[in-house]
This record gives structure tokens, C-alpha cells and sequence, in this order.
């Protein structure tokens, strides 16, 4: 998240500023209303794709659907035997688990469950199984050759072509009739209904030859589906929100490069039509730019390192694409712009597979990392391709668990090539995206040990955000010690109106004061912590703010300034809220932790970590009493990342205050 090419050295030097004389503090950046006197980053622009891919170009160079080869297809065996011999060895074996087993079956009444109930994971795990299985036995064949998993592709791709409705049930009140049993008469674009898409043009074009020996009419099938539900509606209709033509009264955000990138490959690969496939490649073009518009200026992602992903990951796919295509004549993955997009990922990097989480992101990331070795290669970010070697020296090749062919024949590709690239971890020692708001800072450049801060001063009213701004989360030798819970499960109520009537989407449940038990809100961007400053030096790296502005006038704050800050010298975490209030009222430090809280002694609260060690919470007894509440965890996901409990921190006010100067500090 940070627009200085300093930061992808890990702010060593801070060289956009010049090197800082020890003990001076260097502000690393402002946000855009920051305090005067904060210094501003060179900013990078956005490179529009419209500005170079122009309907000449694509006339001139855009080679025709016969002559693009964006992959070998499954009849060239010298190229696939290049596939390490590991990895098509788990392809093999992964794929014989599948044959001679039943396909998944997808009822009207596990479809309903969503309308009738808001559950959505039944019917998608046996959706997303489907389409694994298919990807899986595409690949195998390809790595292997023999034949003896085309009867079974048959058979997945002609169930996947017989599907009603290529989307979930939860995206099904895109079409006019609302949700419940979709509509067969209208196809509409959701993020998986263009992953289908995609995925059904890479086996026609994997192993379309193979399949016709099956049946000729196979593969006429599967081009005639993908022209029906993906290339018909995304050419002749405007109004998909996510395609930001239309409707822009709400930010872009992960579904247009998603759905682009689906979009934009499967009409490269199968649009019949020349004039049309230069059409909607323009078109496909025209939508990214605006998705390109609402991205963060500095090059974050706004939705968070596990959206990553399936962002600013996508946003490479559809460069790398249309480079291809276009036979070189470009070099639209050359953007500086872009290759901050993928280095961000980096900077809220905090150790092993913890992440820097905000709004609906998970805080344990399992990354593509050849997906992360790409991202770098094709930015010229060896940091990046770096760390993608590095994850991959842990993990070895992942493969989406949802189908996502093209992106696993990416992986798969890019194998041989990131096993050949030395791997480093991504450990900077600071970092600060100011149109975000998001800072980041640690002990040591380099290192994992001693303590991680990073602190968000987002609206709470983007793209997939919690009521959070001014929150924090800190760890220590690489553990969470206070956290941002995350999300449970999606369900019908995560994007409908009671989305803020869930506890881990509310202020109460993050690291932020409660006034006379008023949370945050987030009616709109104005909802944020405001007068951002960051400053950085030798010793310590902090973030001061304005938190009055990120509730509303109920909880009657004339002014809050909190100031977090790592002190590298003392090993500490130092925070001070400092405000003033209409009325008296009780005010409540809450701290969000999967470490069982233990009273230590007077104005000490001890958080067990590693190896029978603790970091210690201290406080003013005199002013704060502590109390600590056992949240039990039911959901699945937030149980694999942060246990059985959580436990909330309230430090709340001996009697109420019109006005106070908190200081808490944080030690090992």
C-alpha cells in the first residue's frame, strides 16, 4: 500500500524523503486531509487502458481466435512435459480419486435454501466441487495425455452445460424475477457464471480436439453455452452494476476485474464474430477503467490481502492477456501503477500466513504463490516474485478448490519458473498508504521477532468494510495479540440492510473506544477517521488521528485524538486517546484478543503468547477498570484462525468523563 518505490525496499532508507538523521521524525506520508505540514508521496498515475488499447491497435495487432495460444493446448506433449514431474504426479493422482465417482447434483431445493433460509454453502460446496473436479480432470489430462479422463470431462462439462443457472443462489436477484429458482430465460453476469464461462472455453480449448473424438457435438455444445450465458449478455447489455456503464452510485470494486478477466479470455478464445471479439475486448476495456477509477490512489486494496486475490490479481490476468494477444505490440504489465497494485500484498505482509485483515478479509492468506511469482515477474517486482518463491517453498503449487481453470493453468505454467527464482519472505520494516489510511510497522526490518503494529483509518462505508476506522491490530514474534476478528460464513444478511446487526461488523468487537456505548457508524465515506499523520523514525513509527468524525453526533465527541505508535527502542505499543466530550459519559478502551487475558496486579492485564511468555497490558487502575468478556466462536472460519474464543478487553471508565488523556501501553 504505498506509492513510494522506497517502500518496495521496505522503507529502508526512505529514500522519496531523504535518509532522516537519527531521531528525527519523517512524516512517511499524509492522507488527503491530513494536518498541514505533512509531507505528500510522488504519486504514480493510473495508466487507463483505453488510452493505449484503441480500436486501431486491436485492427493492427489482435491476433484471431485460430492463432492466439495462450497456453499449450493438451496434443502439445513437449510442452506439457515440462510440468515438473511433482507436480503432474498430484494432478494424476488428485484426478484418479475422482473416476468412476458420481457427480454432484445441484436440486431446486438446495437452491432455495438461500431464499428460504440465507444459507448459502450447501448447495455452493456441491456447486464449487463440481467445477473443481472438471478443472482437475482438464489438467491431468493435459499433463498426462493418454485419453483416460476424457469420458469424465464429458461428463462435468456436459452437467455444467445443463445447469439452469451458471451463478449462485445468492446472485440470483440479478435477474428481474428476484431470487428463488432462476430464470433459464435470462442469463445474467455474476462473478461465477463468468468464471464458468471461462472455465468451459479453456476445455474447449485444452482438449476440444480430444472431446470430439468423444462426441463431435461436445464441443459445439460448449462454445454455444459460453456464447448463450457469458459473450450474448456481456455484449448486448449495459446495466450489470459491476460493469460501472450505467448505475455508478456505488464504488467498483473485486467483481469487475474478476468478471472482466473471465469475460475478457473467453471472448478472446471463443467469440466467432471478428468485429464483435474486437467489440467487446474495447468494451471489456471500458470496464476496467472504471474499476481502475475507484481502486485506491495509492495502489491498496481496499477489500484486503485475501481479496487481493481476486482484485488486483484479475486486473494482471486481463494485462497479461491482452499482451499476449496483442503479440507483443504492448507491454500493458510494465505500469508503474500496476506493479504497486501487486506490491502491496507485500507490505501487509506480518509473518508465516497472518495478514494484515480488515473489513470482510481473512487474517490467515494462503495465496497463490505462483500467483504472487507472476504478479512480480510481469511488474518487475522481484520482491514479489521473490516472496511467491518463498510461500511456494512452504506450500508447494495450491490449486482453487473452486474450479478456476484458468488461473490454475496459469499456476501450473508458472511452476518451473518460480522453483528457479531464490525466495525471500516479505518483512518490511514499515509502510504507509495514504489514501487508505493503512499503516504498517515493525520491530526489525527483516525479521518477525518483537512487535508488528498496523493501524486503518478507512471509510466505513467500502466495499466489503466493517464499522472499523482507527482500529489496529498488533502481534508479537509473529502471533496475534490484538485482532480484527474478520467474517463469519456469508450469508443472506452479509449484504443485505441487517449487515451491521453482525457482531464482527460492528465498532463494539474492534480495537476502538465506545462513549456512552455509542459504536461508529458508516452511512457514507464521510464515516472515517480524519487528520491522518503518520511519522516515522529510528525508534518509532506511529499514526495520529481523528476519531470524532467516525461516529455520529449521539455519542456527542467534540474531539478524539488517538495516537498509536511502536517504540523499536523501549519494545512497547503505546497508545493515548485524548478527547473531549458534550457531556459527561463513560467512555471504554475495548481490545479484541485470542489470548486469555490474566490479571497480572493493579492496572495489568497478562496475555499469554509462545513459550510460557507473555506480553503485558498496562493501564491507569485509578481511571479504568478491566473487565474481560469469553466470546465463544461458533463459525467455522473464525474458529481455524483464532480458536474457540475471543475474548473482549473493556477497559471502561471508573465514573464518567467530559474530557480525559488515556494512555495504555503494550510490553513483552
Amino acid at each position: 500500500m504505498n506509492r513510494r518505490e522506497a517502500l518496495a525496499r521496505g522503507f529502508g532508507a526512505l529514500a522519496a524523503l531523504g535518509a532522516p538523521r537519527p531521531g528525527t521524525a519523517v512524516p512517511l506520508a499524509a492522507a488527503p486531509d491530513a494536518a498541514a505540514g505533512a509531507a505528500q508521496p510522488a504519486r504514480v498515475p493510473k495508466r487507463y487502458l483505453r488510452t493505449v488499447v484503441d480500436e486501431a491497435l486491436l485492427r493492427r495487432h489482435l491476433l484471431p481466435a485460430s492463432a492466439w495460444r495462450p497456453y499449450p493446448q493438451a496434443d502439445d506433449r513437449t510442452a506439457w512435459a515440462q510440468v515438473p514431474a511433482d507436480v503432474a504426479a498430484a494432478l494424476i493422482a488428485r484426478a484418479d480419486a475422482w473416476l468412476g465417482t458420481e457427480w454432484p447434483q445441484l436440486s431446486a431445493s438446495l437452491f432455495l435454501e438461500f431464499a428460504e433460509n440465507g444459507n448459502r454453502t450447501h448447495y455452493e460446496q456441491r456447486y464449487f466441487d463440481r467445477r473443481s473436479r472438471l478443472a482437475g480432470l482438464v489438467l491431468a489430462e493435459c499433463v498426462q495425455g493418454q485419453g483416460r479422463y476424457l469420458h469424465a470431462i464429458a461428463d462435468g462439462a456436459w452437467s455444467v452445460c445443463e445447469e439452469t443457472f451458471w451463478g449462485l443462489p445468492a446472485h440470483s436477484g440479478m435477474q428481474k424475477r428476484g431470487a428463488g429458482l432462476p430464470d433459464a430465460a435470462e442469463p445474467v453476469i455474476d462473478l461465477f457464471a463468468a468464471e464458468t464461462g471461462v472455465t468451459l472455453a479453456y476445455v474447449h480449448y485444452l482438449v476440444g480436439t480430444q472431446l470430439r473424438a468423444v462426441s463431435p457435438l461436445l464441443p459445439l455444445r460448449i462454445a454455444a453455452e459460453v456464447q448463450r450465458r457469458l459473450l450474448d449478455p456481456g455484449w448486448q447489455r449495459d446495466d450489470f452494476k459491476w460493469m460501472g456503464l450505467e448505475d455508478r452510485k456505488e464504488p467498483l470494486n473485486n467483481w469487475t476485474s474478476w468478471i472482466a478477466s473471465s469475460w475478457l479470455e473467453a471472448n478472446l478464445l471463443l467469440e466467432p464474430d471478428p468485429e464483435r471479439r474486437i467489440g467487446a475486448t474495447l468494451k471489456i476495456c471500458g470496464c476496467l477503467d472504471r474499476f481502475l477509477e475507484d481502486y485506491s490512489d495509492d495502489g491498496a486494496c481496499e477489500e484486503g490481502p485475501s481479496y487481493w486475490t481476486m482484485s488486483a490479481g484479475p486486473y494482471l490476468d486481463c494485462l497479461m492477456a491482452l499482451d499476449s494477444a496483442l503479440a507483443g505490440a504492448v507491454r500493458l504489465t510494465s505500469d508503474p501503477f500496476v506493479r504497486r497494485m501487486g506490491h502491496y500484498v507485500l507490505d501487509v505482509h506480518v509473518a508465516g500466513d497472518w495478514f494484515v485483515n480488515y473489513g470482510d478479509a481473512h487474517a490467515q492468506v494462503h495465496h497463490s504463490p505462483a500467483l504472487l511469482h507472476r504478479f512480480g515477474r510481469a511488474t518487475g517486482d522481484a520482491g514479489l516474485a521473490a516472496f511467491g518463491a518463498f510461500r511456494a517453498g512452504a506450500r508447494g503449487i495450491t490449486l482453487s478448490d473452486q474450479g478456476r481453470l484458468a488461473r490454475d493453468l496459469a499456476d501450473v505454467m508458472e511452476v518451473a519458473r518460480m522453483r528457479s527464482t531464490p525466495g525471500r519472505d516479505a518483512l518490511p520494516r514499515a509502510a504507509w498508504y495514504p489514501a487508505l489510511g493503512l499503516m504498517t510497522a515493525r520491530a526489525k526490518d527483516g525479521s518477525a521477532l518483537g512487535f508488528f503494529l498496523a493501524a486503518q483509518a478507512a471509510s466505513n462505508a467500502r466495499s466489503h468494510g466493517h464499522h472499523d476506522s482507527g482500529s489496529f491490530i498488533v502481534f508479537h514474534d509473529g502471533l496475534p495479540v490484538f485482532v480484527d476478528p474478520g467474517v463469519e460464513a456469508y450469508t443472506a444478511k452479509t449484504f443485505g440492510k441487517d449487515r451491521y446487526t453482525i457482531w464482527t461488523m460492528q465498532s463494539a468487537f474492534h480495537n476502538l473506544p465506545l462513549v456512552d456505548g455509542q459504536m461508529e457508524r458508516g452511512r457514507d465515506a464521510h464515516d472515517r477517521a480524519s487528520r491522518v499523520r503518520v511519522d516515522d523514525d529510528t525508534a518509532h513509527t506511529g499514526m495520529t488521528m481523528e476519531l470524532a468524525t467516525a461516529f455520529g453526533p449521539e455519542a456527542g465527541i467534540r474531539t478524539w485524538t488517538r495516537a498509536v505508535a511502536l517504540d523499536r527502542g523501549a519494545g512497547t505499543i503505546s497508545l493515548r486517546e485524548t478527547f473531549a466530550l458534550t457531556r459527561p459519559a463513560p467512555v471504554t478502551l475495548v481490545f479484541m484478543t485470542p489470548r486469555r487475558p490474566e490479571p497480572a496486579q493493579d492496572g495489568m492485564l497478562a496475555l499469554p503468547v509462545a513459550g510460557g511468555r507473555t506480553v503485558n497490558l498496562r493501564f491507569d487502575a485509578g481511571v479504568l477498570r478491566a473487565d474481560v468478556e469469553r466470546i465463544d466462536l461458533a463459525d467455522p472460519g473464525l474458529r481455524r484462525e483464532w480458536g474457540e474464543a475471543l475474548y473482549r478487553i473493556r477497559l471502561a471508565s471508573t465514573q464518567p468523563l467530559a474530557a480525559g488523556d488515556l494512555a495504555v501501553a503494550l510490553a513483552a
